[in-house]
Parts: C-alpha cells; sequence; structure tokens
C-alpha cells in the first residue's frame, strides 16, 4: 500500500505558482515541464482542458492549492549520523 503525498516538492511548487494568478492559464505561457505536469495531473493537483487541437489549459485545484501549501517535512537523521 503506498501513502499518499500530501505536499509539493520544489518544482511542483514553482510550477503551481504561475497557476496561482487564477482561472485557467495557457500551456504555451507555462514552463515547458512535462514530468511535473503528468505527476501534477496524476496526483489531481491540476486539472487541464483542451481549447482546441494545439491549445490546452491548465489551473490548480483545491487539493493542489492545500498541497502547495503544505509545510515540507523534515528529514531526521538518526543520532549516529547528526554527530
Amino acid at each position: 500500500m503506498t501513502k499518499e503525498i500530501t505536499h509539493a516538492n520544489h518544482h511542483e511548487r514553482q510550477f503551481m505558482q504561475y497557476l496561482q494568478v487564477g482561472g485557467w492559464q495557457k500551456a504555451s505561457a507555462l514552463p515547458d515541464s512535462p514530468r511535473v505536469i503528468e505527476k501534477l495531473l496524476a496526483r489531481g493537483w491540476i486539472e487541464w482542458k483542451p481549447r482546441s487541437a494545439d491549445r490546452v489549459l491548465y489551473r490548480n485545484t483545491e487539493k493542489g492549492t492545500t498541497a502547495k501549501k503544505a509545510r515540507i517535512p523534515q528529514l531526521t537523521l538518526p543520532a549516529k549520523a547528526r554527530r
């Protein structure tokens, strides 16, 4: 069983920042980040709609906004590694 990721990493946060303007944003106005977009869509953090054959629009979802605002958990090292 895999644990659902509830926070966005730096690249995901950066991409979603472009969508914070509000409403739908043209894909052509966004960074070319196909892997990040694929992950965000799979997690339901952004949504898309086709405008025409060569135009796509994206926007943040409520779930994506929550993930973007979530704190990134700190990595806790074992006591031996901290010395």
